[in-house]
């Protein structure tokens, strides 16, 4: 994870105390707490959404009072890299469509990197053609 990017201090510094404090590490817990730890609201009410002891997501927590339409697209993508969580009746709250249109993008793609990274690793270059003369 040495080359992903944080969106500040504290995003990173709560990425790494979540992972410390879960205690596993893997590409699950990687991305959930990537996600989570980009909106400063998300990082603060963190015990509302995921129970530490069981090592579980807390679904209940999406309809706090303290989520606003931002932490909300945080907390859906967070919970659907964690184990394909979407709400039932509400399914398409959590769709690309939705999640991406928010100024935290850049960064979701940074979480979908962390779940998936087998299939984002970076392309190589692309040979230069030769020029074809006629």
């Amino acid at each position: 994870m040495s080359e992903i990017r944080f969106r500040n201090a504290a995003h990173r510094d709560f990425f790494l105390e979540s992972m410390m404090k879960c205690r596993v590490n893997d590409c699950y817990h990687r991305a959930f707490f990537y996600v989570m730890g980009i909106a400063g609201e998300t990082r603060q009410n963190i015990n509302a959404m995921f129970d530490f002891k069981t090592d579980c997501i807390k679904p209940e927590g999406m309809h706090a009072g303290w989520q606003t339409s931002g932490t909300v697209k945080v907390c859906h993508l967070a919970f659907n890299l964690w184990n394909g969580y979407a709400e039932e009746g509400r399914e398409k709250l959590f769709t690309p469509e939705e999640l991406f249109c928010c100024e935290f993008a850049p960064y979701f793609m940074e979480g979908i990197k962390a779940r998936y990274p087998e299939y984002c690793r970076d392309l190589p270059t692309p040979k230069k053609q030769a020029e074809h003369t006629r």
